[in-house]
């Protein structure tokens, strides 16, 4: 008799008949995903595990083209299929004695883990869509920078960890002081009526800020004037101007999801149109040259 796959509060529930026998198995994953391999490996497994009992579903594919198009994508919302062929493609639901997160990913297994069943798809789709949202970590929340490029730099805002490339980090010129995402009590030296994370002369005194950096040294917090408690650039009394050649490297993450979905799945446990699988997560760093 065919197995059919019975969604049911979030659980998955397989029953088969074979040679009189009943097989009840109950598949309660989190669809939380975790990867095995890198850039440099020869192949990817996605996979999921639970310990009551110990089971796994694995997911391995090759590292090529279409692996870099799933993990990097240039647009978010990229969709990626990739047929399964129990060979280089394959997707298996198994047991095992003890906890599988010591037996998956190992090149030598930890012994004390066996596998007890092996169920393994010979054919069905896996389908991989990818999203991602960039954050430049400077304190402003992304649905607010989404208003163009501060200082002409090529860099949009959401991603431009200094917004008016004066060389002092977004995030050091207070926009969002109590961090509760409203900026209204954001920070305007010179009152002017432009926050100093999008004004590049913060003290309003004539002098780029860039450029009151005494000593030259990208970090314009310990440069004071003689008998001065206030940093150069936040001092309207001073403006002496210097020569500089500290450009700060800019930098953003990118935060990622995974969603994997199996499509025309058949082994003897389980038969189903859609299954998903889950969800893998994970943040790149970015670095942008200016």
């Amino acid at each position: 008799m065919r197995i059919f796959l019975v969604l049911l509060f979030s659980s998955f529930v397989f029953i088969s008949c074979d040679d009189g026998d009943v097989i009840s198995v109950q598949l309660d994953f989190d669809k939380t995903l975790t990867r095995c391999g890198d850039e440099t490996s020869s192949s990817y497994i996605l996979y999921d595990t639970r310990n009551d009992p110990f089971e796994s579903l694995t997911l391995l594919f090759p590292n090529n083209s279409q692996a870099e198009a799933i993990f990097t994508p240039e647009d978010s919302g990229n969709l990626i299929t990739i047929p399964i062929n129990g060979n280089s493609v394959r997707f298996n639901y198994r047991t095992y004695t003890a906890d599988p997160n010591t037996y998956i990913c190992q090149d030598i297994p930890d012994a004390s883990v066996s596998v007890i069943d092996n169920y393994e798809a010979s054919s069905g789709d896996a389908i991989f869509t990818t999203t991602f949202e960039d954050d430049d970590n400077d304190g402003v929340p992304n649905a607010l920078e989404f208003d163009g490029d501060t200082d002409g730099d090529g860099i949009p805002n959401y991603k431009d960890y200094d917004d008016d490339g004066d060389n002092v980090p977004t995030i050091n010129e207070s926009p969002d002081p109590n961090g509760d995402g409203d900026l209204s009590d954001m920070k305007d030296t010179d009152s002017d009526s432009i926050p100093d994370y999008l004004d590049m002369d913060d003290d309003n005194d004539g002098t780029d800020t860039k450029f009151e950096d005494e000593n030259n040294n990208g970090n314009l917090f310990d440069d004071l004037a003689i008998g001065a408690n206030v940093a150069r650039f936040l001092d309207g009394t001073v403006n002496t101007t210097y020569e500089i050649d500290v450009v700060k490297v800019n930098q953003f993450s990118r935060d990622y999801k995974v969603n994997v979905t199996l499509e025309d799945i058949d082994i003897s446990i389980l038969s189903t149109d859609s299954f998903f699988l889950g969800t893998y997560k994970y943040t790149v760093d970015y670095p942008i040259l200016d």
